[in-house]
């Protein structure tokens, strides 16, 4: 009877040690799944990466205040003992884009430390943590306001080719989100993404310069196709009065890291009709480069203000 007991005993062992070996490999099986996932390293904002080599230079020249320059508008403001720095010596790597130089630029303007940068797309590559490492370098850099120049098509029928609207809100139709298997995950509250306060500043500085800006809902898509008759009439019924190929997943990124983010859309070209000619981007950067002589005025003040007011 005790031989019977103690074989029982241990059928029950073994079966017991087949099952808790069997679970260790289910469950290892499902952490290198979540190894897979997960991005190759952690992005919040206490973690460092090898990418980031912040050298004495840039520590001592302390920059607060970024503009990320969209298609035609890397001559928006003229630097004073600037210097560069470029994307590689960060470990960043993209696809060159015309009309947008892959390095930052820093230097002073009226005694203001400014960092000067192209800005990455999503459509580079297909992948929103370059957009991420970007705005995780500046960070890191010490940047914390970011003030975006975007060229896009404009869909509210009152807007015309050369005009310029500050970003109130926006509409994310590129698809995806770059916040998606970050670590750790936030539900990010974006009522007051684009900032109030600096909108604010904007528009204030617009009013005494005699400088006429609209100020509306911009949406981005993924790109690099332009878009069609059709999707422009859907787009316009959603609300959107302004759209391109970035901006949003950017403005995204800047909130994540708790950077105040701002952004001008310049009407580059009224949206596609059935009856517009073909869009090239060599007409985007050109307008572009127009519009940039109105913003120069209101980017000058814009900066003063917020460096001296410590915003």
């Amino acid at each position: 009877m005790k031989e019977k007991v103690k074989d029982i005993n241990d059928a029950k062992k073994g079966a017991i040690n087949k099952i808790k070996t069997k679970a260790v490999a289910v469950i290892k099986g499902i952490n290198e799944k979540i190894k897979k996932v997960k991005p190759d390293d952690d992005l919040n904002i206490n973690s460092v990466s090898n990418f980031e080599k912040i050298d004495e230079k840039i520590k001592s020249f302390n920059p607060k205040i970024a503009l990320i320059l969209g298609s035609g508008f890397e001559k928006l403001l003229v630097l004073e003992k600037k210097f560069t720095v470029s994307y590689e010596e960060y470990g960043l790597k993209y696809k060159n884009v015309e009309g947008h130089k892959r390095e930052f630029v820093f230097g002073y303007f009226n005694k203001i430390p400014v960092m000067l940068a192209s800005r990455v797309h999503y459509y580079e590559s297909g992948d929103t943590k370059q957009i991420i490492e970007f705005y995780k370098t500046l960070y890191n850099i010490g940047i914390r306001t970011v003030l975006a120049t975007t060229a896009v098509g404009g869909i509210n029928k009152k807007f015309k080719a050369g005009d310029i609207m500050l970003i109130k809100s926006h509409i994310n139709m590129s698809g995806t989100n770059p916040l998606i298997g970050l670590q750790p995950i936030r539900f990010l509250d974006l009522s007051d993404a684009y900032d109030k306060k600096l909108r604010f500043i904007v528009k204030d500085i617009a009013k005494q310069k005699k400088i006429k800006i609209w100020e509306g809902v911009h949406m981005q898509v993924s790109g690099p196709t332009y878009e069609t008759p059709a999707e422009i009439v859907a787009f316009r019924n959603l609300g959107a009065d302004t759209i391109s190929m970035s901006t949003v997943l950017d403005c995204i990124c800047a909130n994540y890291f708790g950077i105040k983010f701002i952004a001008f859309a310049g009407i580059t070209n009224k949206a596609t009709t059935e009856d517009s000619k073909p869009l090239t981007h060599k007409e985007v950067v050109e307008t572009g480069t127009l519009i940039s002589e109105k913003l120069k005025i209101i980017v000058k003040e814009f900066l003063s203000s917020v460096y001296n007011n410590k915003l």
